[in-house]
């Protein structure tokens, strides 16, 4: 805001005239600077900003009019407000040559005060609502370059979040690959029961700190408003046989009931993100399996409504176990939240997969409500609606062999830096009787594909020396079309979008996720089988 008194100043040869003019402004919050020469007026000019000049035409030296003209060749006063006080006011020629220099208006002597003040208050008030404008102006300036500043900070936050989500993500799940091959490794070996058992205690707690991992890199990436669905044709009921499969080794150790069931008007085949529907009944069912020690915990999926192109679903999943209470189911869907401390104490958890799954439903235009008593148990209700689908059921070769064939003949070469994940990944490979070679980095991947001829590169992306990008970029510029064909599968533990879009753009053929899926593995691989 303005914080200064507008500055008039007063130009007469005679000081009487000056002290008249102050008197009839003495009301007006102004400041007055006199001047009582065309060059004092000139230098007046240039050493102050004023609101307005009240300029003598007739003046001993220098008149008014070429004063003005003088004060007018600086631009900044171009377009300062100049009222000649003249006793000459009535003559045609110096009112023309007044307006040619630039005059607002003209008062004539002796000066009538009513009409004087009024017309010196409305340049004044003009004044002061420009300099407010000003301010304001620079003050939104001030807060413009504030923002882009407050927006490059953001912008390099999230960068190093998402760098630092991305090593720990790749971290965690290089050594939970192992766990989780090993152990289905050893699960095909023909293990004692009480090995078994082992086993699948191994498997199942491994898989849900895989699922806690990506909870975790899912919330960042809804935060980040970068979250994509993909639309694909899927069997729903095939889908939730292999989520009834598992669970039932924990609804079995706890000697809970477990079903689910599908209502006979649901498509066989719809359309959506197959995906996030399992990770959003993961993460209800788990709960639910998790907070119920008694009793039963039941799925039933049906139609809500058959619309144009789409049929809405309606998932019921329903417990007998602790209950929230009434007081608290508003609060468990935000991140972090658990109804009470002692909850978090007995069951774990972070509190992030409820918050996960809500905003997955909603931002595939779906609602999650609840039904809650304490003691008796919760309810989840999904609305959600999907595609109709043209297709009654989907060939899937992937699922439908139940041993692998011999890939005897087939040369791959696995880039992998961790020795644990390179045993993991040779094992498999011998098993499908693949030859295989291995390289601890990307310098010394780009040294054997010199040396030798590959049918396939399996590359991991993070290794010493040179990493995963680089050593496909530097195969792909060798001299030969063998090299700018061969295909490079990257073998990444990272979930990120960009890290999968960077894969593309370098030049790799593909992407598997650690931990791998044995049979994504070898139905990556099989196809370049000579």
């Amino acid at each position: 805001m303005m914080n200064f008194k507008p500055k008039i100043l007063v130009v007469d040869d005679n000081i009487n005239n000056i002290y008249v003019v102050e008197e009839l402004l003495s009301d007006l919050d102004v400041e007055i600077v006199r001047a009582i020469s065309g060059v004092e007026a000139i230098e007046k000019t240039i050493q102050h900003e004023f609101s307005l000049v009240l300029m003598d035409v007739q003046m001993p030296g220098m008149d008014g009019f070429e004063t003005v003209e003088h004060i007018r060749q600086d631009p900044k006063n171009e377009l300062l407000p100049i009222i000649y006080i003249t006793a000459i006011y009535n003559e045609n020629y110096y009112r023309t040559k007044g307006i040619k220099t630039g005059a607002v208006d003209f008062i004539a002597k002796p000066i009538i005060a009513d009409l004087f003040i009024g017309k010196v208050t409305i340049f004044v008030n003009l004044f002061k609502q420009r300099k407010i404008l000003e301010d304001e102006i620079r003050r939104r300036a001030e807060v413009e370059i504030e923002l882009h500043k407050a927006k490059d900070v953001a912008v390099e936050a999230a960068r190093a979040k998402q760098q630092f989500l991305s090593t720990m993500s790749h971290e965690i799940r290089t050594p939970l690959n192992a766990i989780i091959n090993t152990a289905g490794l050893l699960r095909e070996e023909d293990p004692r029961p009480d090995q078994l058992d082992n086993i699948e205690i191994m498997l199942f707690s491994a898989n849900n700190l895989l699922r806690l991992i990506n909870d975790i890199l899912d919330y960042s990436k809804i935060d980040s408003g970068k979250f994509e669905f993909e639309t694909i044709d899927f069997e729903l009921r095939k889908l939730l046989n292999g989520i009834r499969q598992s669970f039932e080794f924990e609804a079995t150790r706890k000697a809970l009931e477990f079903e689910i069931k599908v209502d006979d008007a649901v498509p066989a085949v719809i359309r959506g993100d197959s995906v996030r529907f399992s990770q959003i009944l993961f993460n209800l069912v788990g709960n639910a399996l998790k907070f119920t020690e008694h009793g039963k915990v039941s799925v039933f999926i049906g139609v809500n409504r058959v619309l144009r192109g789409y049929t809405e679903l309606k998932i019921t999943i329903n417990d007998t176990g602790i209950g929230i209470p009434e007081d608290k189911q508003q609060f468990i869907f935000e991140s972090f939240t658990q109804a009470s401390s002692s909850t978090t104490r007995k069951y774990g958890g972070t509190g992030l997969g409820l918050a996960i799954t809500k905003k997955l439903i909603e931002l595939q235009g779906g609602t999650l409500g609840l039904l809650s008593e304490v003691g008796q148990g919760s309810t989840f209700i999904i609305t959600i609606k999907y595609e109709n689908s043209e297709k009654s059921h989907i060939e899937d070769e992937m699922l439908s062999h139940n041993a692998f064939r011999s890939l005897k003949g087939l040369k791959v070469l696995v880039v992998e830096d961790n020795l644990i994940n390179q045993k993991i990944v040779m094992k498999f490979l011998s098993k499908w009787e693949a030859s295989t070679d291995i390289a601890d980095n990307g310098k010394i991947a780009v040294d054997k594909a010199l040396q030798n001829q590959y049918d396939i590169v399996l590359m991991d992306l993070h290794m010493p020396e040179m990493n995963g990008y680089d050593a496909t970029m530097t195969i792909r510029s060798m001299e030969g079309e063998y090299y700018k064909k061969l295909p490079i599968i990257a073998l990444t533990a990272s979930a990120f979008l960009e890290d999968r879009d960077k894969i593309y753009i370098c030049g790799m053929s593909g992407f598997i996720i650690k931990p791998f899926n044995p049979t994504e593995l070898y139905w990556k691989i099989s196809p370049f089988l000579k």
